[in-house]
């Protein structure tokens, strides 16, 4: 029925000149990804691998060079291709430089002592992937696909910003932003909230809609391609249990500063305005106790940071010998990282934990992306169906001119998210006019849905809505980050909350309308939006309100946690 949902989007002024076949999310994707243990990356059951001769053929670094540049040239701009001709040129060009790698390089890879702290449930279903062959296999495509994406979020998220809190600061604001806090899945699935929504790296960018740790383990990738050190922080456990995540930290001038991405604030310092440290929240109690509410304490305290265990954020193919052979190449080229060193991130880590006066317990790896994989793959129906339920709007594809005998087709809602991943937001082939051309008029729809069976008509007019929802929100986000305070007022408030109040991006438009009311000077507002956060996110947001309602009754200028000072109330 997919390719029934073709709108010919009339009074729609949409781009030609690069429109392409958008369909990374399509079948061959699905498939490959499906292959690899429905989200198992590379290895032994990831899909058709490529098997390297024991001694790489003599050959100049520059032919080495160019064959990775033209792999990465193609993961650059998947959406330019035919999402199958796309997956086989990286697929082929990147076994082509493995074959060509030194040895010296291949031979020197070890696993990671790290990789022994999983539990026993996890390292059976996972680890066997981790000691591989040097070849990718087609599943490490869906990797190096999320991790240019996650790289080209993080060049743009940082804008201007230099100095290395003031880069995460920027990371952790566009994480919190573009990702809307829902439960699903917990950090810790049970029997009675299994969760559903394991998503991928990528597909949680493209859904833009992500539980706690789902927040946490982006945020902590992004660090990674900017070039930061950020951990999860995990407390209490002990010999028979594992420690509980907590929050991850950043390490900066041997200091690790605390985000907490379920409020979706930093950690405020002593002031308010700065960023908490690890050392400042185990010696002032005043700290942790700043982001508890009369009727609901903050969950962690002081007293609770006696014990700290450094938590790794690494997923099987960041370890595997492939990936830490390719880093040092894709980094010089494209500001990627495709490895962690998660033993000297870890000892990094543990120094500022002893730095803090704390006594860190042994570090191990974070289990929640273990968990997401081994949940794709004991689960796979049943996570396939809540992926593609989430992920559905990208799916829709439009006829941006008629009257040609081979039209060509265009997913405005995916090519749109693409665009702003990459930071290409204006003109008539940017992301804004892409979400517009997403925004289909009733004529448009009608006449997609002309003739199709009643029960039919009816899915697609409800994908369509879906897609308009999240278009509109979309813009108000893409708006409110550059700044355009008034339009995206717009489209937070008018388009989303008042227009579609029943839509899944009501509580996240709500926040997000907060803080562009906020920067317009209109406090009062934004505290009455936040008061109305439903979401997971409320109790930050009632932080958040409380501490908005007395700068308007102290007149003081407005002050995010970890932000500069905002202007100065109107009310």
């Amino acid at each position: 029925m997919r390719h029934a949902f073709v709108a010919r989007a009339s009074g729609v002024a949409l781009p030609t000149s690069s429109v392409r076949s958008v369909r990374l999310l399509g079948a061959v994707f699905v498939s490959l990804v499906m292959a690899s243990g429905c989200g198992r990356p590379g290895g032994d059951g990831g899909g058709p691998s490529a098997s390297p001769p024991a001694v790489p053929r003599p050959v100049a670094r520059v032919s080495r060079d160019k064959i990775l540049e033209s792999a990465l040239a193609v993961l650059d701009r998947l959406d330019d291709f035919d999402e199958a001709r796309g997956a086989e040129l990286v697929f082929d060009r990147i076994n082509q430089w493995a074959r060509l790698a030194p040895t010296d390089a291949v031979a020197a890879w070890r696993q990671d002592p790290l990789a022994d702290t999983l539990s026993a449930r996890l390292r059976g279903e996972l680890t066997e992937i981790v000691p591989d062959a040097n070849g990718f296999a087609m599943g490490d495509v869906v990797f190096l696909r999320d991790q240019r994406w996650l790289a080209d979020i993080a060049r743009v998220a940082r804008g201007e910003a230099r100095d290395d809190l003031e880069v995460a600061l920027a990371l952790f604001e566009w994480t919190v932003r573009s990702l809307a806090l829902v439960g699903d899945p917990p950090t810790a699935p049970t029997a009675t909230n299994p969760g559903t929504r394991w998503c991928l790296p990528g597909e949680i960018l493209l859904a833009g809609r992500a539980s706690g740790p789902q927040r946490a383990w982006i945020f902590l990738q992004l660090l990674r391609h900017a070039g930061l050190d950020g951990v999860m922080l995990g407390l209490g456990g002990g010999a028979e249990q594992a420690p509980r995540s907590w929050l991850p930290a950043v390490l900066v001038e041997d200091e690790l500063h605390l985000f907490e991405p379920v409020y979706a604030m930093p950690v405020p310092g002593p002031e308010g305005s700065a960023v908490a440290t690890l050392r400042q929240a185990a010696t002032d109690p005043a700290i942790l106790a700043g982001l508890s509410l009369p009727d609901r304490p903050y969950p962690v305290q002081a007293a609770d940071l006696a014990a700290v265990t450094v938590l790794v954020a690494a997923d099987p193919l960041s370890l595997s010998r492939r990936m830490v052979v390719l880093d040092p190449d894709v980094r010089g080229a494209r500001e990627m990282r495709v490895a962690v060193d998660g033993s000297r991130l870890a000892a990094a880590a543990n120094a500022a934990v002893e730095a803090a006066g704390i006594t860190p317990a042994p570090p191990a790896l974070w289990e929640f992306p273990w968990e997401t994989l081994a949940r794709r793959r004991s689960e796979a129906t049943r996570v396939a169906e809540a992926v593609q339920q989430e992920l559905a709007p990208l799916q829709v594809p439009f006829v941006p001119q008629a009257g040609t005998d081979r039209p060509e087709l265009l997913r405005p809602l995916l090519t749109a998210r693409l665009r702003e991943f990459r930071g290409e937001l204006d003109g008539p082939q940017g992301a804004k006019a892409a979400y517009l051309a997403a925004r289909a008029g009733r004529a448009a729809v009608a006449s997609a849905v002309a003739g199709l069976p009643a029960a039919q008509a009816e899915a697609a007019r409800t994908l369509f809505t879906r897609m308009k929802e999240d278009a509109a929100y979309w813009l108000g986000i893409l708006t409110l980050a550059e700044g355009e305070y008034d339009a995206a007022i717009d489209y937070l408030g008018r388009m989303t909350v008042e227009g579609s109040p029943d839509s899944r991006w009501t509580d996240a438009a709500r926040t997000n309308l907060a803080r562009a009311l906020i920067a317009v000077g209109r406090t009062g507002e934004a505290a009455v939006a936040l008061r109305e956060d439903l979401s997971p996110q409320r109790f930050g947001s009632r932080v958040l309100a409380d501490r908005l309602e007395r700068t308007v009754a102290t007149g003081k200028p407005v002050v995010e946690p970890g932000t500069p000072a905002a202007p100065a109330p109107n009310e």
